[in-house]
């Protein structure tokens, strides 16, 4: 049992007590610190998965537009110039991460003639991400007919046999493009086609 002793000096010392000695400090650092780094990659995966939500949703609702004005006119409407890295992504042609867009302006690099409000599509504000959609007549060549899936080639038909139509989105999520442009590899890309309901997401994050 500990017991209270009376030093020379008049303080009092009791036996048995002791505090944290500078290794044991260092453990609950290590320890608090990997759990923040946890932590924070948590939440940008959060922050991320809420991103492609609205380029995957965006894709899927162009995708029902396409359909919807092919019914009305018989083709689809081919308003991009491109789905690829020289693409004519709207309504911001170098989307990251860090910018919000307003969606209805004019398209400044649309094919000529064409514009977004051909597409029966509602857009409820301000996007991140910059969308493109391609399209053309059965029998015809498919631009872009390659496209790239997370480091795999995704090859489309061309010419197609069927009338046909690509919608793609991307975005610097990380802004470090370091040049590569829309589409390429450092951006996330999200793409659906025709051809298949399945939407592709690639680089997620980057």
């Amino acid at each position: 049992m500990a017991r209270a002793l009376q030093s020379s000096t008049g303080v009092m010392v009791v036996k048995g007590e002791r505090g944290f000695t500078l290794i044991e400090m260092m453990i609950v650092v290590v320890i608090i610190g990997i759990l923040a780094s946890l932590a924070i990659v948590g939440y940008r995966k959060l922050i991320t998965s809420s991103h492609v939500s609205e380029a995957t949703n965006m894709v899927s609702n162009i995708r029902v537009a396409q359909e919807g004005y092919h019914a009305e006119t018989q083709q689809y409407a081919n308003i991009s110039t491109s789905v690829g890295s020289s693409g004519g992504f709207y309504p911001s042609a170098n989307p990251v991460e860090t910018t919000l867009t307003a969606w209805g302006a004019a398209c400044t690099n649309c094919v000529t003639g064409m514009q977004w409000t051909m597409l029966p599509l509602h857009v409820d504000g301000p996007v991140m991400f910059g969308y493109a959609t391609t399209a053309g007549p059965a029998n015809s060549a498919v631009a872009d007919a390659t496209l790239t899936v997370s480091g795999q080639m995704l090859t489309l038909p061309s010419p197609s046999p069927t009338d046909w139509f690509i919608v793609a989105a991307t975005c610097d999520l990380d802004n470090s493009n370091g040049g590569a442009g829309p589409g390429g590899l450092t951006n996330t890309n999200v793409y659906t086609t025709s051809w298949s309901n399945q939407v592709y997401v690639s680089n997620e994050g980057d």
